[in-house]
């Protein structure tokens, strides 16, 4: 059966010899289902075929259906969504098991956390490795996926060929879709972290509860043995009260914060330590920030660090818990943090070439809460440089419209100057969105508005004064813009290069 020696949900990746899983996964508001292409699986020369049964009869006509009901190869498998993380895994002979392996979820910070986890753990394990955002390899050659958390047979594939490469270590974004669609079942996670929970994808989850309750999965997940929380987040002093709770004893439980009442308050019991880690004093530098560290109570001194924004500075201290529960001394782990750089895409500075070019920075802040955290720790950046503050954006189309009009009055409120142009719009009318977006500000007359984004990039900078600070937020690391279901090359990063007298294309 294992002649091709893949097991994959894409029909179009069959071979000769190759397994397929057809299932459906998603919910009343957005779901896809690939087991209408199991005839062509079959057609593909799949020597088997794993199929739900649920339901079969509604996606298929019957001439179809008999032709998989009668089929040696096709055998039904109830419950597959939440079996073929499993199933994949000992097709691949569980390749996460000889790993370690760090999971992160969160609405923001995956990205930079992942990255920096697979940076610090190289000075233990020689050779790691990240699947996220910005794809999937050893660091620093890593191949775009297209997900953040891929399916389960893909990411079991991909966590194989991890291990092939001799890969020690992996941090994982885990995503919300992920949690809900049991992408991740049969991953043996060591470590998972929680960094946040604020207002995203509820075109998907539909509210606040539902994607809450589908980031707490990741919580009970077997054999975890550290799980480590940002205390600073609401949702996250939740999930620290009902840990305190648990009856798993044998699981290590961190909370990391940059407000010290944060921890204080947090709950104790005889039988469940929580383990804290306190950034405070946080300053805004030149060159980076520093802060006041302590490990359960003990101080280590004022930390200088090459990072901007508070938010970063929490992100790190997911980064050192994940070191010092993975038996690096605290001395280990505070080297390695001060080592660590902006990603990209990730609060990242873009030079310009003219000396009257303003300090430009690009950030994938496309959530309220992001946007929100990005202006404010650019603020006093911007003060010390006596210039104004401006943000670029836009939001998404054929996503959560609700957060259209936060983002614009968070943009309004935060920053000097306001630029709202598109992001990736998809199949909608960028002017239809930006709409929405202004919805939310008071004073929509003292906004500009330009729905080509590369030209809107250019008439900032051209308006922005050597002093000023302009953000560019929403699309980060992406290369590309979708518009009217076509990928564009595009990159903030390059058009401003461009607009700040960079080289040519």
């Amino acid at each position: 059966m294992k002649a091709g020696g893949k097991m994959t949900g894409d029909s179009r990746e069959i071979n000769t010899g190759d397994v397929f899983l057809a299932y459906p996964v998603g919910n009343e508001r957005q779901s896809t289902d690939n087991r209408s292409y199991i005839n062509n699986g079959l057609n593909n020369g799949a020597a088997l075929v794993l199929y739900e049964p649920l339901g079969l009869e509604k996606i298929l006509d019957k001439k179809e259906l008999d032709k998989i009901l009668t089929n040696d190869k096709c055998i039904a498998i109830e419950n597959l969504a939440e079996q073929a993380g499993y199933i994949a895994a000992y097709w691949h002979k569980r390749p996460s098991q000889s790993m370690y392996v760090v999971g992160v979820t969160g609405t923001n910070g995956k990205t930079t956390v992942t990255q920096w986890i697979a940076q610090a753990l190289q000075s233990k394990y020689k050779k790691t490795a990240v699947i996220g955002t910005l794809g999937a390899g050893l660091l620093g050659q890593l191949e775009r996926t297209g997900f953040t958390t891929p399916d389960a047979p893909r990411t079991q594939s991909l966590l194989k060929n991890i291990q092939i490469q001799d890969a020690s270590a992996v941090a994982i974004e885990v995503s919300s879709h992920a949690l809900d669609q049991f992408r991740v079942n049969g991953i043996e996670f060591d470590t998972v972290i929680i960094t946040n929970l604020t207002q995203d994808h509820l075109d998907y989850h539909g509210s606040m509860a539902e994607y809450a309750k589908s980031k707490k999965k990741i919580l009970g997940l077997p054999g975890i043995k550290n799980i480590i929380i940002n205390a600073d987040d609401n949702f996250g002093q939740e999930c620290l009260v009902e840990l305190n709770k648990s009856l798993h004893l044998d699981i290590n439980i961190w909370a990391y914060a940059t407000q010290a009442e944060k921890l204080s308050s947090l709950p104790s019991s005889p039988s469940r330590r929580i383990r804290k880690i306190l950034a405070e004093n946080i300053q805004t530098q030149h060159d980076g920030m520093a802060f006041d560290l302590s490990i359960e109570d003990q101080s280590f001194g004022n930390i200088q660090s090459q990072l901007i924004g508070v938010f970063n500075i929490s992100n790190s201290l997911a980064v050192l818990a994940t070191l010092i529960a993975n038996e690096y001394s605290e001395s280990e782990a505070i080297k390695e943090v001060k080592k660590l750089k902006p990603i990209v895409g990730r609060m990242e500075l873009v030079r310009g070439k003219t000396a009257h070019a303003p300090m430009a920075l690009v950030d994938f802040a496309h959530t309220p809460d992001a946007l929100e955290q990005t202006l404010k720790a650019l603020r006093p950046i911007a003060n010390q440089r006596s210039g104004k503050l401006w943000c670029v954006f836009g939001c998404g189309g054929d996503r959560d419209n609700s957060k259209r009009p936060l983002m614009g009055r968070i943009a309004e409120q935060f920053a000097d100057e306001v630029m709202v142009t598109s992001d990736n719009p998809r199949s909608e009318d960028p002017v239809k969105i930006i709409t929405e977006i202004l919805s939310g500000c008071k004073a929509v007359e003292k906004i500009q508005k330009n729905s080509d984004r590369a030209t809107a990039i250019l008439q900032v900078i051209r308006q922005a004064r050597q002093e000023d600070v302009v953000l560019v937020a929403g699309k980060g690391h992406e290369e590309v813009q979708e518009i009217l279901g076509k990928r564009h090359a595009f990159s903030d990063q390059l058009h401003l290069q461009l607009a700040m007298g960079g080289a040519a294309v």
